[in-house]
């Protein structure tokens, strides 16, 4: 169970040297270009017999082989698999070419001779293609006889981890255990005295010179550190705006500045230790990794003083209290301490050759400290939380969620189950427990830190493209471009940093997730029988996690596009709603997919179910999927949008949301009413603010023939102009549009900014006309036709307001 630890910092220092070779320009698939120089056919003779002596080796004496041994097999085997694809995907486009060539050779005439060169052609790529063929099917096969051989691996090393666990040691409080301590004891300390020997006579051997240099630069690497870690937060507030940012920035650095120093210390003390030479391979093996945890112990130091800043509460960036920071302070030290100790004991016990009993002893004490650590840590974090739940929330701080005060009550739980697990003598289930709970934080803190240093870089930069659009140095589309590009960066790489540090969670052996799975409940996933049918648990609930977690992250990113993407874009209000909601539909489409996947249901075998769904479509959920289809029509061509004013067989108003099944019209009575979709697509809509968003207003007037036309039209032109809402562009106009025996008809038209506006101003406009035209003592009556004779009715309403219309 020790060797937990060494991988993970394996991992930990991979991942460095894997960037510093980013950094570097070294190119992912640099063996895939080596090989592609090197003859294809000894490399795969190679990597055929390496793969072949594992396979041997694995049905001979598997027992024999320890854990180190099975990664290295395994690696082997990742090797020749990847050295099987990358030569597939290097040969078949030759291949192709080749076979492409030869038809276009085409076959040769029967009754006629072949010219030379042609013959000579043809058999040369014949002899090629055959070559070509024959590797690739042997790199084929190797790949699978690679996988296969990764799988038993993984089924020995699973088998292997669960024995570990649920190994039963002897109880630390049992009288037999201490009666072995004190029989071991002195054989483990005399190899220990040997150990202590070659290093004492390493140290001896340096002269005294080498000494005070190693002591200069230590100090100076201490006065370094010191004035760096004084000096960081001046150098922040001088050189960052007073935003989030700056809180970022300085963790990080911090958090360097604890990673690097003590690393660089111990690197003096290696160089010292090694200034004559003489120490044997495994020693030395010990050192160069103990540098390594070194720089780990200041990382995880340097991670939890930054995470609490007890000292500078305004600096910390996750919502603490001042009191619960102070409490913890010695805590991250003191983990960082335990485990520096933890693993170097460990080492040493390799080193010696401990006993049993000896490792027992070592093991279990750094257990009960680790879990004593969490413990305390867990109780900490409960106490605060509840009682910020009962003060409720302190100013503009919201109280912490329900999940979030029971994450550390569950904690307590799990540790009080090791320390019960560790008396009971289960030493490995308690120590995996602890190093499980130590990664997780370590993981999740890390990955919450850079998120953080992310999203407040792209938000300083965000700020900083809006400052130079007010400030006119970029144009408008230049910095919506920017704008857009920066939040989608910033979405980007927060998603690939959570994904990572999920991975780095699940995968501390470079395993993927069903292996990681089987190796820690292989019982859930293989599951029982019951009758014909077989239970798998563990499929049931991972269906329910890809269930829950993907409808979340699925409202997450649904949210994140419709509130912070789509606004930079050049989308209106209508198509940013109608575009997340397609992209939330796709989504949870994607999540049923996967969901199905989980159970073990291949997706080539759910035909029958998509047969008898379409059965169900053609008669039941017809007219659902024909109004779905609608919507998308809708979303895509965009004839309606949210806001327009339309018309559909009576039906008039605003349309107020568009969503996958029907379409909600706001009218103007204030009602709602909800249409299918498939009547926007097959039916005759008028839609009065789609192209042309400016309102008309027409009025016509039936004025007596011995009217004064130029007065009226005076008039009329002088209460259109008056009217504020009527636009300059396109002018008004007010035309003599005809003429009878007796009446004059009087033609206004105008524009307004929208087609909402034209029934108030056409209103307004009639009421300044008829004062303007009594103010003239312009006679309002209705004359008759020539001929015609006026009836009573007519009589009575000589005196009426002309006759208006608007549009």
């Amino acid at each position: 169970m020790a060797q937990l630890f060494h991988r993970r910092l394996a991992v930990i220092w991979l991942l460095c040297l894997a960037l510093s070779l980013a950094l570097g320009g070294i190119a992912p698939r640099a063996f895939a270009q080596a090989a592609a120089a090197q003859d294809q056919s000894a490399l795969l003779d190679k990597a055929r017999q390496s793969v072949t002596g594992i396979q041997e080796r694995l049905k001979q004496k598997p027992e024999g082989i320890d854990d180190a041994g099975l990664v290295g097999m395994r690696d082997a085997l990742q090797a020749a698999q990847s050295l099987a694809d990358d030569i597939v995907a290097q040969l078949e486009p030759e291949l192709a070419g080749v076979e492409a060539r030869l038809k276009e050779l085409g076959e040769p005439a029967a009754d006629a001779a072949e010219p030379a060169d042609i013959a000579q052609q043809r058999a040369q790529l014949k002899k090629r293609q055959a070559l070509l063929d024959s590797q690739i099917k042997l790199a084929r096969l190797m790949g699978v006889d690679a996988r296969q051989g990764q799988d038993q691996v993984s089924l020995l090393r699973r088998a292997r981890f669960q024995a570990e666990l649920g190994t039963r040691s002897q109880s630390l409080l049992a009288p037999g255990f201490w009666r072995d301590v004190v029989r071991d004891a002195p054989r483990d300390m005399r190899r220990l005295d040997g150990l202590l020997d070659q290093l004492g006579d390493s140290l001896k051997a340096v002269p005294a010179r080498v000494w005070a240099g190693a002591l200069a630069v230590a100090l100076l690497l201490l006065a370094i550190g010191e004035a760096g870690r004084r000096g960081l937060g001046a150098f922040t507030v001088r050189h960052t705006k007073p935003a989030r940012l700056r809180r970022s920035i300085y963790a990080v650095l911090m958090v360097a500045l604890y990673t690097v120093v003590p690393g660089l210390l111990a690197g003096v003390m290696l160089f010292v230790l090694r200034w004559e030479g003489g120490l044997d391979a495994g020693l030395n093996a010990f050192l160069d990794q103990s540098v390594t945890i070194v720089h780990v112990a200041g990382f995880v130091a340097g991670l939890g003083m930054v995470l609490l800043s007890p000292g500078r509460p305004s600096w910390r960036l996750p919502t603490l209290t001042d009191r619960l920071a102070m409490k913890l302070s010695w805590v991250p030290l003191v983990f960082a301490v335990t485990i520096m100790l933890a693993w170097s004991a460990q080492r040493v016990l390799e080193l010696i050759n401990a006993t049993l009993s000896t490792t027992l002893l070592v093991n279990g004490a750094m257990t009960v400290v680790l879990n004593i650590l969490i413990g305390f840590t867990a109780l900490s974090l409960r106490s605060s939380l509840h009682e910020r739940g009962r003060n409720g929330p302190a100013g503009a701080e919201a109280p912490p969620a329900t999940w979030v005060r029971a994450v550390p009550s569950i904690l307590v739980l799990v540790i009080v189950a090791s320390l019960a697990a560790f008396l009971l003598g289960f030493i490995a289930l308690s120590s995996l427990v602890a190093q499980e709970i130590i990664w997780l934080a370590l993981v999740g803190s890390t990955a919450y830190l850079l998120v953080v240093l992310v999203t407040d870089v792209f938000d300083g930069l965000v700020a900083r493209v809006r400052e130079e659009r007010a400030a006119d140095v970029l144009a408008a589309q230049q910095a919506r471009t920017r704008c857009q590009l920066l939040v989608l960066a910033s979405g980007v790489l927060r998603l690939t940093l959570i994904l990572f540090a999920i991975a780095l969670v699940l995968l501390p052996f470079g395993e993927d997730p069903s292996d990681w799975l089987h190796r820690r409940l292989g019982f859930l996933m293989a599951g029982f029988h019951v009758g014909e049918a077989r239970i798998r648990p563990a499929s049931i609930a991972l269906t329910v996690v890809v269930l829950t977690a993907g409808v979340y992250a699925v409202r997450v990113m649904r949210s994140w596009i419709s509130d912070q993407f789509l606004p930079v874009t050049r989308l209106d209000e209508s198509m940013r709603t109608s575009t997340a909601n397609l992209l939330g539909y796709l989504g949870y489409f994607a999540v049923i997919m996967m969901a199905v996947s989980s159970l073990g249901i291949g997706l080539e075998r759910m035909a029958w179910i998509v047969s008898a769904l379409s059965v169900g479509i053609g008669f039941g959920l017809q007219a659902v999927v024909q109004n779905f289809v609608s919507g998308v029509i809708l979303v895509a061509e965009r004839p309606i949008r949210v806001g327009d004013w339309v018309s559909l067989d009576g039906v008039e108003g605003n349309v107020r949301k568009i969503s996958a099944r029907a379409t909600e019209i706001e009218m103007f009575d204030r009602s709602t009413m909800i249409v299918p979709n498939s009547e926007f697509i097959t039916k005759k809509v008028r839609n009065v603010t789609m192209a042309n968003p400016l309102g008309v207003v027409t009025l016509k007037f039936n004025m007596a023939l011995d009217v004064d036309a130029q007065a009226v039209r005076e008039i009329m032109l002088g209460a259109i102009r008056a009217q504020p809402d009527v636009l300059d562009e396109p002018a008004p106009s007010v035309m003599l549009d005809a003429f009878s025996e007796a009446t004059l008809t009087f033609s206004a038209t105008c524009y307004v900014i929208s087609p909402r506006q034209a029934g108030r101003v056409r209103s307004e406009l009639m009421f300044e006309i008829l004062a303007g035209l009594r103010k003239r003592d312009i006679k309002l009556r209705s004359i008759p036709p020539a001929g015609a004779e006026a009836s009573p009715a007519e009589a009575a309403s000589a005196s009426a307001p002309p006759d208006a219309k608007a549009t």
